[in-house]
């Protein structure tokens, strides 16, 4: 109210701020995914450092595991490839290296 009694336009200003907010909050979303994704599937031990899993066409040995991102390092041919894959993403896994 006070920048208005100045003289100064809030309504672009305003409008901006919703714009922002919308895009901050979609951005937002899929870092919350990616956590919670990550949260789970620590407490389920779905797979852990060293295991060799399947995923997202991907076949490797898991090198780290954080909440959000998951480093899989793959061998194709001579070549060793780092992949760092969200967690939110890894909609199916497979686990050769746990025995239920």
């Amino acid at each position: 109210m006070i920048l208005g009694e100045f003289g100064f336009n809030l309504g672009p200003v305003i409008a901006s701020a919703g714009v922002i907010g919308v895009a901050i909050g979609l951005g937002a979303q899929t870092l919350v995914r990616d956590i919670l994704s990550g949260i789970f599937m620590l407490i389920e031990d779905q797979y852990g450092v060293g295991d060799q899993i399947t995923t997202l066409e991907i076949e490797g040995v898991v090198e780290k595991v954080g909440l959000r991102i998951t480093t899989i390092r793959d061998k194709k041919g001579v070549l060793w490839v780092l992949w760092y894959v969200r967690n939110g993403e890894i909609l199916v896994i497979g686990n050769a290296s746990q025995k239920h």
